[in-house]
């Protein structure tokens, strides 16, 4: 046999052995399954003379009805890691037929009404109750148990426990905040700090990881009784208020650091609990820590509007955009001075940049309650050449300056874009 006939030989036999094969995955697939449209079968042992009965067999024809005689979901407020709780929910049968209960799908240990057959009769009433355990790891809670009925309207009651996990010691808020303060102006800002710890606990020290925060901080402690007030933290230990007063002189910019929490364990007669490593006067001294983070603004800012904008990281831009022939080369808006210090300051126009470009005035301060508010006007100087201020990057920014006469309140950058192309 010549090389030629060979080779086609062995590509017929490929075809065939392919050819083969794919009917073969296919009707394994696909041929080999029963037809159906619907309920009905393609081979007639359910067609239009029996589909109604055939469909009538997978639902309930029971008169029974469940009612739930209180919420199915329950949140348990808050709990500590290793204790166990439970909860008791009720049903009722609010039908005209016997209704049957059966324990489904459960993340916990659920036990059902003691009844025969775990049925109920018209009108009767059972309880279903779970326990949980509350494990550690985990700062939320949530665990759920089904019961399903022969009620054909709720086939299924899905029962959820849902809460907090406490930790030995907890902080009211969560998160520490302390908002926008004004950079000249002293602030403070009020937490709780609950302890649900064996061991009696006294405070030893308080302080923020900033430095320049802590320097500037003085700290009120007062240890409360945990009441019915505290809400979810009503069964805690102790509980100590505490005011932190900061005083003037923060640094502008974002504030985000760590709030340090200092603390020593007393035993059953009142003494500080030690080890080896400590001496039997100081004791062992523990830390509990929470973020706290906040925002130092300036005293000066701008009114934000339809052209001016505050940026990210501080300061804010005025947009005059692309300016036609006949567009207005006027900006307006508003200098804000505020804080303690707006009576004892004096703000005027400083340098700006392209001096022979942009050019600025300041109107008298208008009196807004706690601020001042000083009129502002910018002016496009439109030449011979090409305005190309576009802010692209950091050197295509026209600026004004914002002076204060207070060495307590900063002079402020203003920012400008703006592109513009000759006039005559």
């Amino acid at each position: 046999m010549s090389i030629v006939k060979f080779y086609w030989l062995l590509i017929g036999l490929a075809v065939v052995t392919g050819s083969v094969s794919a009917w073969a995955y296919n009707y394994n697939r696909y041929g080999s399954r029963e037809g159906r449209l619907g309920a009905i079968t393609m081979d007639g042992t359910i067609n239009g003379k029996n589909v109604m009965a055939e469909v009538a067999k997978g639902y309930s024809t029971s008169l029974a009805k469940v009612e739930m005689l209180n919420d199915p979901t329950f949140d348990f407020g808050a709990m500590a890691p290793g204790t166990k709780g439970n909860h008791t929910f009720t049903v009722k049968n609010v039908g005209g037929e016997p209704l049957t209960l059966e324990l489904g799908a459960t993340t916990c240990k659920c036990t059902l009404g003691k009844l025969a057959n775990s049925s109920l009769a018209p009108g009767e009433t059972t309880d279903i109750e779970l326990e949980w355990n509350v494990s550690a790891g985990k700062t939320t809670f949530e665990q759920s148990a089904q019961v399903r009925t022969n009620d054909p309207m709720r086939p299924a009651i899905d029962f959820k426990i849902s809460g907090l996990v406490l930790r030995e010691m907890e902080i009211e808020p969560r998160e520490l905040t302390f908002g926008s303060v004004a950079s000249g102006d002293p602030f403070e800002f009020d937490f709780k700090i609950y302890s649900y710890m064996d061991e009696k606990i006294v405070p030893d020290s308080q302080a923020f990881a900033s430095e320049e925060l802590t320097k500037l901080t003085q700290f009120e402690v007062t240890e409360f009784e945990p009441s019915e007030a505290d809400g979810v933290h009503k069964s805690a230990k102790q509980g100590f208020a505490i005011k932190a007063k900061v005083g003037s002189g923060m640094r502008q910019g974002a504030v985000s650091t760590n709030f340090l929490f200092g603390f020593q364990k007393l035993d059953e007669n009142g003494d500080v609990i030690s080890t080896e490593e400590s001496t039997k006067e100081k004791g062992d001294k523990y830390y509990f820590t929470a973020s706290a983070a906040g925002r130092v603004i300036g005293s000066l800012s701008m009114l934000e509007g339809q052209k001016v904008k505050s940026v990210s990281g501080g300061g804010y831009v005025f947009d005059f955009g692309k300016l036609g022939p006949e567009d207005s080369t006027i900006g307006k808006s508003f200098v804000v001075l505020k804080g303690s210090e707006k009576d004892a300051t004096n703000l005027t126009i400083g340098e700006s940049y392209p001096d022979d470009v942009i050019q600025a005035k300041l109107g008298d301060p208008i009196g807004r309650g706690s601020m001042k508010m000083y009129p502002l006007t910018l002016e496009v100087i439109v030449g011979e050449k090409p305005i190309e201020l576009s802010g692209k990057n950091k050197d295509e920014y026209g600026w004004v300056w914002i002076e204060s006469d207070n060495p307590k309140v900063s002079r402020m950058k203003l920012a400008v874009k703006v592109a513009a192309q000759p006039r005559p």
